[in-house]
Order: C-alpha cells, then sequence, then structure tokens
C-alpha cells in the first residue's frame, strides 16, 4: 500500500515510513489538490479532515482516522487496512520517504566513532544523506511496530 498523508498527520507519516511504507506527506495543499495527487499517485489518502472524507468515502482512496494520538492512528489503520507494520521495516527515510541503501565508507566515517565501534551496518539516505543503524532507538521502534502488528 502507498499512502498520502494530509498535514495534521505528520507522525504517522513517519511511522508508517519506518514500517517501510511508501508514505508521502502533503504540505498546505487544498482538499482537491490532496485528492487530485493521491489518485495521480495510486495512494491511500490518509486524513483527519471529516468534511474531506465525507465528500469522498465512496471512492474507497480516503480514509478517516479519528484519533489525534499516533499510537491510536496506528491501531485504526490497522483495524480498517489492515496495514502490515512489519512491511520493510528500516528500508526508508523517516524524513523524506526515499528508500535508504547501504551506507559507503565515506558516509560511515562520519557516524561518531563510538557508534561506529560497536554497530556493524549502516544504511544512508541517498536525498537527505542521513545515516541510520541499528542502536535502542531502532529497538524501541521495532517493539513499537510489533505491537501495532499484534493490533495492540
Amino acid at each position: 500500500m502507498k499512502f498520502y498523508c494530509d498535514a495534521m498527520l505528520a507522525g504517522l507519516a513517519r511511522w508508517l515510513r519506518a514500517a517501510g511504507h511508501d508514505t508521502c506527506l502533503a504540505s498546505s495543499e487544498d482538499d482537491k489538490s490532496l485528492l487530485r495527487t493521491a489518485l495521480a499517485q495510486d495512494r491511500i489518502l490518509l486524513t483527519r479532515d471529516r468534511d474531506l472524507a465525507r465528500r469522498n468515502e465512496a471512492n474507497g482512496r480516503v480514509v478517516l482516522l479519528e484519533s489525534d494520538r499516533v499510537p491510536d492512528q496506528a491501531r485504526e489503520l490497522k483495524r480498517k487496512l489492515d496495514v502490515d507494520w512489519l512491511h520493510d521495516p528500516f528500508s526508508r527515510c523517516v524524513v523524506d520517504n526515499s528508500p535508504l541503501r547501504d551506507a559507503t565508507g565515506d558516509e560511515v566515517a562520519a557516524v561518531p566513532k563510538g557508534v561506529r565501534e560497536i554497530r556493524e551496518h549502516f544504511t544512508a539516505c541517498p536525498a537527505c544523506g542521513r545515516i541510520y543503524w541499528r542502536g535502542d532507538h531502532h529497538r524501541r521502534m521495532r517493539e513499537r511496530l510489533r505491537n501495532w502488528q499484534k493490533g495492540g
């Protein structure tokens, strides 16, 4: 599944990306532009805008999320769309949605020495240059994704 989150769902967009889902985040587009972009890119539009969802519920490409909290939104998506929260974890940049690749030696050299000494695998975002590795934060995020996958 590919998603397009309205501006009110920035936190959820990051988590969908962490789960490996191709997820774009809208800026301040009007409703018609949001829907047009989502349809053109074959994405499901996720929104908290009741009017937008009500006007477009017949096309099946707009999903209203009731909650304003990310954990509750994640559970809603699991319930409404059976979203796979373990689709391809940590394969996309959570900031810009680009697919990650293995980091080069030069990129790894920019990582703090203490991290380089205890971690073996690093990935990089080709668009923004962020470097990712599996540390404690990664472990906590994976636990959260597993919990959402179970519906919790």
